[in-house]
């Protein structure tokens, strides 16, 4: 190599000691074989001396035999654990050197005998140790170190680190990592034991913390990938390089950051969710969403949605330009999530006409991104039925060729329904709890042991990031996403000029997705009305809601689904509206009766509480039927559910006079509708009516206003009606609603999304 790797240095600077012993090593472990042959010569010369004169020779070498025959069978026994080849070759030593010490002390060194022994048979013996060292070192053969530095300082760390047996080989050498392969003692270890102990590993080896990733070969459980990098590499700021495939498909990976090891994060994000969790401040937003959406922006084939009701333009606001819709509303995100919602449907009946299972470049689809920064708010925000559309979004938008980036600081049930989290790749950055991580990486991860929380929000920019397309050696390894500038300024200034230079409106786009698209400088205009709303001057004394309305409303709300769920499974019973529907009893009695006088279900069979259905599930009508319950209602059960008890002191007979009923009571129980309009023009008639009322200053109102109690009845709908549209708007973040006991005031905040809504009240396209 023409310059040495960082962390070969770092591998080889570990100790000073150690770096001098490995080099002493490499020449020391072959002398000790000519250092006995020398000290052997010594000594038959000084033994000769002694005992080689008559009559002492005779019993010295009666000695010497004895001797040479008890170490060559002690060393043939010691051995016996070692192959035959180097039993042998011990004990054919031992005898030798001992013959020629028994030699030379009778005959001396003087000897021609005894000299060609000593420098022919000596050295050949010295020489088979040398031999047999150096290929013992090369190949990590029985006890001995490897033959190079990761292998030298893994063998005297692996007992410590309880790994005893294992061998590590180096297989690679970069300018930023060491690559070794492990070989662990099959039958006694996994790779498994070699990634929980890692830091142990790192502690015998000497490294700093974090230097040593450990990762399973997927073909050999006796075996494991050992990487050491440089953890202090990615301590500092790395600078955004640029778009990595400008203009190319979104099929290719994103190039979003840096490993510990220097490889470049490359993550192909199609076909799956991604959650990024992290503390604030550890850069999840700047480091997580800047990069991958200005990644994703790049592409001829991708639209990022993006959805921010907590920050407003101060996280993603510099990258309008390259959105193809950004809401900081609420209005605004449950408009793009219904209309996300609508369209999926259409997109996948779209692939499959045409022949395509899943999205594919080249299939005629803009891929899209939808992403929800903070998306906890979000949830808190959204009423029931539109948290259920984004719950489907997030299980069929991958058919219809799109992915859900969702952005949190604590994912746990509190914040975010479980199923969203089930559907999510991991990309955590630092944390500032551990028992914050389960909920943030994924099930390897946890298993690798990894430590977001170590870097709390010291380290802004570095992740862990697990997804199907990230490598078996990469899950557990630390990254650090590209840094957009030195300070906050700097860095908002480039993603601006970068999303100039990748603007949405620039890309030719499919008419699913320009139906969606809303133009960066038509996304601002709410803030002049939310500020007028909050500037309003004190509104009128407001009604009282009646309560007897209220449970109208929720009554035919609940009715209409009750009839959904007997029509469906064609089973009507209040033991099965109580299941599905999860109310008391008392109210699935109430509805039971409420269906029999629609004419829904009939009477009971003898000795049992089911009813027989009279639509039958494929009626074409049916759908119609549920959606008149819905807006119309059951005045009758309305009215019975607050009519008071009689008085018992009360009382008449069959010649008293009958008394007409009030005007209240008989409007109460007047079940023939008026005729009505459309329910897209109804709807008009309302909105036409809040926009007058929100220029006229008095944004606050409730549903028994005469004004819009007028319009109502101009429409042809009754109460029931009108709370729905009022709920739905409510869910819509065009107005805001606060209740106190029976009082529940309505106060008209944004609305902008009057200016494009085009749906009926069922949240249907209108005709």
């Amino acid at each position: 190599m023409a310059r040495k790797s960082t962390s070969l240095q770092l591998v080889q600077d570990a100790t000073m000691d150690r770096l001098a012993a490995s080099a002493v090593s490499r020449v020391g472990v072959l002398v000790p074989p000519w250092a006995v042959l020398g000290a052997e010569a010594a000594a038959g010369a000084l033994s000769h001396a002694m005992w080689g004169q008559a009559p002492a020779v005779t019993w010295a070498a009666v000695g010497c035999t004895l001797g040479s025959t008890l170490l060559t069978g002690l060393t043939w026994a010691v051995t016996h654990q070692r192959r035959l080849i180097g039993r042998l070759h011990a004990a054919v030593t031992t005898a030798a050197a001992c013959s020629w010490f028994t030699t030379a002390t009778i005959t001396g060194l003087d000897a021609p005998i005894t000299q060609g022994a000593l420098f022919f048979g000596g050295a050949t013996l010295a020489i088979s140790w040398n031999i047999r060292t150096v290929i013992r070192r090369n190949t990590g053969d029985g006890e001995a170190d490897g033959g190079d530095a990761l292998s030298t300082l893994f063998s005297r760390a692996r007992e410590q680190a309880g790994l005893k047996g294992a061998r590590v080989r180096t297989t690679e050498i970069t300018a930023n990592k060491v690559k070794g392969q492990m070989q662990l003692p099959p039958g006694e270890k996994t790779a498994d034991d070699a990634v929980k102990a890692a830091d142990r590993i790192e502690s015998g080896m000497r490294l700093p913390p974090g230097s040593i990733t450990v990762a399973r070969d997927d073909d050999r459980a006796d075996r494991a990938h050992l990487t050491v990098s440089d953890p202090r590499a990615i301590r500092r700021p790395i600078p955004w390089p640029g778009p990595s495939h400008p203009g190319a498909s979104i099929d290719k990976p994103l190039r979003i950051g840096l490993y510990q090891d220097g490889d470049d994060v490359l993550y192909r994000f199609v076909g799956q969710h991604l959650q990024i969790m992290g503390m604030t401040g550890s850069g999840k937003s700047i480091g997580g969403a800047w990069n991958l959406v200005g990644e994703i922006m790049t592409r001829h084939d991708a639209a990022v949605f993006s959805i921010d009701i907590s920050k407003d333009d101060q996280t993603m606001g510099p990258l309008r330009e390259g959105l193809h819709r950004f809401e900081s509303t609420k209005a605004g995100a449950v408009d793009l999530i219904r209309a996300m919602h609508e369209a999926i449907p259409q997109r996948t009946k779209w692939l499959a006409s045409r022949g395509y299972t899943d999205w594919e470049p080249g299939c005629g689809l803009t891929y899209w991104y939808l992403h929800i920064e903070e998306i906890a708010k979000l949830i808190n925000e959204l009423g029931a039925q539109d948290e259920e559309r984004l719950g489907e979004i997030l299980k069929e938008i991958r058919s219809a060729g799109g992915s859900v980036i969702l952005s949190l600081q604590r994912a746990d049930y509190t914040q975010i329904p479980t199923l969203f989290r089930s559907q999510m790749a991991k990309m955590c950055f630092g944390l500032s709890d551990p028992d914050d991580v389960k909920y943030g990486v994924s099930a390897r991860q946890r298993k690798a042991e990894v430590e977001p929380h170590e870097w709390e929000n010291h380290y802004p920019g570095m992740a862990y990031l697990d997804g199907k397309s990230v490598r078996t050696t990469h899950f557990a390894m630390p990254l650090r996403t590209y840094s957009w500038g030195a300070t906050s300024a700097e860095a908002r200034a480039a993603m601006a000029a970068h999303a100039a230079a990748h603007p949405a409106a620039g890309k030719t786009v499919d008419p699913f997705t320009a139906a969606l698209t809303r133009p960066a400088t038509s996304t601002r205009p709410a803030s002049a009305t939310t500020t007028a709303a909050v500037e309003a001057p004190p509104s009128p004394p407001v009604a009282v809601l009646d309560e007897r309305e209220e449970f109208a409303a929720d009554f035919a709300e609940l009715l209409a689904d009750a009839a959904q769920v007997v029509i469906t499974t064609q089973h009507a019973s209040p033991a099965a509206l109580q299941r599905k529907l999860r109310i008391a009893w008392a109210d699935c009695l109430r509805l039971i009766e409420a269906l029999e006088r629609k004419g829904i279900i009939g009477p009971p069979a003898p000795g049992t509480d089911t009813r027989p259905v009279l639509i039958p599930a494929d009626d074409a009508s049916a759908r119609d039927v549920i959606e008149h319950l819905r807006t119309t209602g059951d005045p009758v059960s309305a009215a019975l559910a607050h009519t008071e008890d009689p008085d018992p002191s009360l009382s008449a007979g069959p010649d008293d006079p009958v008394q007409p009923p009030t005007f209240e009571e008989s409007e109460a129980m007047q079940t023939d509708a008026p005729a009505k309009m459309h329910p897209a023009q109804a709807r008009t008639l309302v909105h036409d009516w809040l926009r007058r009322r929100h220029d006229s200053g008095a944004r606050t109102f409730t549903a028994t206003d005469d004004d819009l109690t007028q319009v109502r009845h101009t429409a042809g709908y009754g109460r029931a009606w009108i709370y729905k549209v009022l709920t739905d708007l409510t869910d819509r973040g065009v107005l805001t609603a606060t209740k106190s006991g029976p009082v529940r005031t309505y106060t008209i905040t944004d609305l902008t999304p009057l200016d494009h809504d085009d749906r009926d009240d069922y949240g249907r396209t209108a005709a």
